[in-house]
């Protein structure tokens, strides 16, 4: 413990008087993605609306053709990162260097498949996943504990007016047989099983079902007229809009982060500290509540990112970077994301036409320069 402890001191020591960020190599490098643009996933939302609903064009759930496109373009991106560093092979990865690993959902494998395709073209990269039906423990684990905490938060705004318009909820079934006719009133219970997400029922749960039709049908490329029947024409409405599934996002997973994130925190732990024996390049690719709980949990400084309405975005990546003066390591982390108006356009990504970049810091780690290099030694000591 007293070699780790110096040679910790030894790192910040060092970083601090002879960093040059110009001279690192980019060394190994862990992507934790969200999956891409998909088809809605809500049952039931006709009872939230007497106007009918738009027919989605493939299963619930599973990645459009709009949502590979885009992860395509996010493959090719990394790929001319990765080759601006000399980080790979020029052709394809050799097998030992590329490990990729996500949950069973179909969505998530989907979008590993469409990066893969795109950074290392014509290259034979295998995807791992559990063969098991339902989801992935590591990647979406419910206990007990949660219903207690749940329970308790009561933090809830009234910012569902806008919903209570646009649905016209008070002619609903929700309405009539549940008595939920105004959003802004709380009347939440639990949903839940085992292995699954936690959903507090009520106005939370109608408005995230609701706003992730409008939002995943706006990103896939639907006419504005038949987003939410053609009520949502501006950004700041879209601003108010996804507040509400920023607040139920937070009620289910930032207050219960320590207890239904333990597995993938433990598995990410043991990663990083076990980081000589891996792979150049890891990609796990897995959900938004994933994120929210690598983020909180590691103790990220939070911040609300430039360009996007959405805490975190589709089709976004959390990348751990490795670099190296050949003596010392140092740890960066940038969240790397398309914004609200690239995912509707759906150009290609470019040096020129960037995905967006934000430096993520961690408020415990030494560094607090713009660069976002932490020590590794420190990192690994502390994750």
């Amino acid at each position: 413990m007293t070699k780790l402890l110096v040679s910790v001191f030894l790192s910040i020591v060092l970083f601090y008087n002879v960093l040059d960020a110009k001279e690192l190599k980019l060394k190994q490098v862990l992507i934790f993605s969200r999956h891409n643009v998909r088809y809605p996933v809500a049952d039931g939302l006709e009872r939230y609306t007497r106007k009918p609903w738009p027919r989605l064009s493939g299963p619930k759930g599973t990645l459009t053709p709009k949502g590979a496109r885009l992860e395509g373009y996010m493959g090719e991106y990394f790929s001319k990162w990765f080759k601006s560093n000399n980080f790979l092979n020029e052709e394809c990865p050799d097998d030992d260097q590329v490990y990729v690993y996500t949950n069973t959902a179909s969505r998530t494998k989907a979008t590993a498949r469409a990066f893969l395709e795109s950074a290392f073209k014509d290259c034979s990269v295998p995807i791992h996943h559990k063969n098991i039906d339902g989801p992935d423990p590591l990647f979406a684990p419910v206990t007990e504990v949660i219903k207690r905490k749940v329970l308790n938060n009561k933090k809830l705004k009234e910012v569902y007016l806008e919903l209570n318009d646009i649905l016209d909820i008070e002619e609903s079934d929700v309405c009539k047989e549940d008595g939920i006719c105004d959003l802004t009133e709380p009347k939440n219970s639990i949903y839940y099983e085992v292995g699954k997400e936690v959903w507090v029922y009520g106005p939370p749960f109608i408005a995230n079902s609701v706003m992730d039709f409008f939002v995943m049908t706006y990103y896939d490329g639907v006419p504005i007229k038949d987003i939410a029947w053609g009520k949502i024409r501006s950004q700041e409405k879209w601003k108010i809009l996804t507040e509400l599934p920023r607040q139920d996002h937070d009620i289910r997973y930032t207050t219960l982060a320590e207890d239904i994130g333990a597995p993938l925190m433990s598995y990410l732990r043991e990663t990083f500290q076990d980081f000589d024996e891996k792979p150049k390049l890891t990609l796990i690719v897995g959900h938004d509540y994933n994120m929210n709980t690598i983020v909180t949990n590691m103790g990220f400084e939070q911040k609300d990112l430039p360009n996007q309405f959405e805490k975190f975005p589709i089709g976004g990546k959390l990348v751990f970077q490795r670099w190296t003066d050949g003596v010392n390591d140092f740890l960066r982390v940038e969240y790397v994301y398309p914004s609200w108006s690239q995912l509707r356009c759906g150009r290609r990504y470019s040096f020129k036409n960037p995905p967006q970049r934000v430096v993520m810091r961690l408020n415990w780690c030494s560094d607090k320069n713009s660069e976002g290099f932490c020590p590794w030694n420190e990192f690994v000591s502390k994750v």
